[in-house]
């Protein structure tokens, strides 16, 4: 059973940040999950809101600032005084950190209102650039973005994004270019992993917190779990 730290090691540290990406690199995990907006002058940043307001110490959205306006506010404060200072980090700084390590970038591409092409061309233009094209898992729940990066480069691995089950959704991932689906964990959707797994669909269950729903996925086939407390689910399959 594979590990992805949702928004890095979430729990521990400020999400969608170097370092809550730095202390995810201490457990034996498969991968990272990160969100991707756009900044006001279409830089891909890591955050996983439209806007700051939640996780940092100003307000407004994402797409109204600038990339080194971002950098003035502070992504740590609110978590805890120990990681003041902490900063949205952009794409290419996750991207430069990235290239010392193996592990696969699941990367969440969030709604754009504007701009959403230019933001899809510019995520796998950097991709392409870092030569993290065979390293990296797109997926979105704008399933209508995911032939679009096919488009870009058929070598992109995709996955859509779903809370709930979807009718006939191997052909339904089939349709709109997507390699696996992303479903969060609970007992009713987890009825359809093995269906969906033994179909050759990549499942992958995200909201994973307690040992026993590892458990229950990996009898289920899927593929990976994507959880926000990846020490105690790294540490539990060492003691298995």
């Amino acid at each position: 059973m594979k590990i992805i730290a949702h928004r890095g090691n979430k729990r521990y540290a400020p999400e969608n940040t170097m370092a809550a990406f730095y202390s995810a690199m201490h457990y034996d995990i498969e991968g990272i999950e990160f969100d991707l907006h756009l900044t006001k002058d279409y830089v891909p940043v890591i955050i996983h809101d439209p806007t700051i307001d939640r996780t940092t110490d100003g307000r407004g959205p994402v797409s109204s600032f600038t990339m080194n306006e971002l950098k003035q506010f502070d992504a740590g404060r609110s978590f805890d005084e120990s990681f003041i200072g902490e900063k949205i980090p952009s794409f290419r700084e996750f991207l430069i950190w990235a290239q010392d390590y193996s592990f696969t970038l699941h990367l969440e591409l969030k709604q754009q209102k504007s701009n959403s092409d230019y933001f899809l061309k510019e995520v796998v233009k950097e991709l392409e650039a870092f030569d993290m094209i065979k390293r990296t898992v797109i997926s979105s729940f704008q399933h209508n973005y995911l032939p679009k990066v096919k488009a870009l480069n058929p070598m992109l691995e995709t996955a859509l994004l779903t809370k709930t089950p979807i009718f006939k959704a191997v052909k339904y991932a089939e349709k709109v270019s997507a390699d696996g689906i992303h479903i969060r964990y609970n007992l009713q959707n987890s009825r359809f992993f093995r269906r969906w797994s033994k179909k050759g669909a990549a499942v992958r269950a995200y909201h994973v917190q307690k040992p026993a729903q590892l458990i229950l996925c990996e009898k289920l086939g899927v593929e990976a779990v994507i959880t926000n407390d990846p020490r105690r689910m790294s540490e539990f399959l060492k003691q298995k």
